[in-house]
């Protein structure tokens, strides 16, 4: 038998109320997954742990972790919900033992044979709104008693996981566009807010670049809607490796329209990435049901500092005046602002 840590009320209060704060204080769902697996591990006394979340149509469990020994992550390890031994767990959202095998190392739970002298624990990912929305898998010795005072706050943890995630499947949801990934509008319409705050009182650049798919319903109408939003998925990766990652938001502000926020950028700066993203977009093979297919971009470059500060309604509307400009010069082009404003 697996040597198993001694009973500690006292710390596993305080182990529990950090992972709560280390879960519940981040939006980004494969932090929270990889800072899951010590806590779970711990708690449910196992080296062997997997995540596995729900796609969004209830239909399939996808493994979006494991530890084995050391957290690592995977997300193309996935089982139909139906007639699967999680089912059962899913439905009646209480934890349950099983016969275990392995997907890569990860724990598994079975109905028959499974490893010998091994067992998985099977529980059940419940979040606030009581729905299940996966399950976490432990590799337990057969001859481990799971006792009450074991799992309590195992349990507890458990929900802890299970409301960080769905929070951030929330957040995501309505933060990002669902088709590309990028920024919705309204995050846009907050971040450029913060920006013109900021530099109204400590000064600072800011430049926007609105770029506009040509001729999109023309291409819609030809190649069919499936071929168009394939063409703005690849147009918004285009424009995610474009920009720096850390510090510009590239929105999807509506249709065929992408916004690009570029703080303490000047407008020398600013139009090598509208120039850089244009360039990209006329070189690049979007795939075709025939042959490779051709896109081009307009766009529209706006800028201003503390000296030339404006609300940002106003700069986006210069970006956007811009954008018609280029449209009406020929397509294909960057219309810039001129230095002065």
């Amino acid at each position: 038998m697996e040597p198993i840590r001694d009973f500690d009320p006292e710390g596993d209060i305080i182990a529990l109320s950090f992972a709560t704060r280390l879960l519940l204080t981040d939006l980004d769902k494969s932090l929270i997954v990889e800072r899951s697996f010590e806590s779970l591990a711990d708690f449910g006394r196992t080296d062997r742990v997997g995540i596995f979340l729900l796609d969004q149509t209830g239909e399939k469990l996808i493994a979006a972790g494991g530890m084995i020994s050391e957290p690592h992550t995977d997300g193309t390890i996935e089982f139909p919900v139906e007639g699967a031994v999680c089912e059962e767990v899913l439905s009646s959202k209480l934890p349950a033992q099983y016969p275990v095998t392995y997907i890569e190392g990860i724990p598994w739970p079975t109905r028959e044979g499974g490893e010998p002298g091994r067992h998985c624990l099977c529980a059940p990912l419940v979040a606030a709104n009581n729905n299940s929305i996966g399950i976490v898998t432990f590799d337990h010795p057969e001859d481990l008693t799971l006792t009450p005072i074991i799992m309590q706050p195992l349990i507890v943890l458990l929900t802890v996981v299970a409301i960080a995630l769905e929070t951030t499947r929330l957040f995501q949801q309505a933060v990002y566009d669902g088709l590309t990934g990028l920024y919705v509008r309204r995050y846009f319409d907050l971040r450029l807010s913060e920006e013109e705050n900021r530099i109204k009182r400590y000064g600072g650049k800011l430049a926007i670049l609105i770029t506009d798919i040509d001729h999109f319903k023309k291409f819609n109408d030809q190649y069919g809607h499936q071929q168009g939003d394939t063409v703005l998925r690849e147009t918004a990766e285009i424009l995610k490796k474009s920009v720096r990652k850390s510090l510009d938001a590239v929105c999807r502000y509506g249709g065929e329209e992408f916004v690009v926020i570029m703080p303490d950028t000047d407008l020398a700066g600013a139009t090598v990435v509208a120039e850089r993203i244009r360039q990209r977009c006329q070189e690049h093979d979007f795939p075709g049901a025939d042959r490779p297919l051709k896109v081009t971009l307009s766009g529209g470059l706006a800028y201003m500092d503390q000296d030339t500060h404006v609300p940002g309604k106003e700069l986006l509307e210069r970006a956007d005046s811009l954008l018609y400009k280029a449209k009406k010069g020929g397509r294909n082009q960057i219309w810039i602002q001129e230095e002065d404003g």
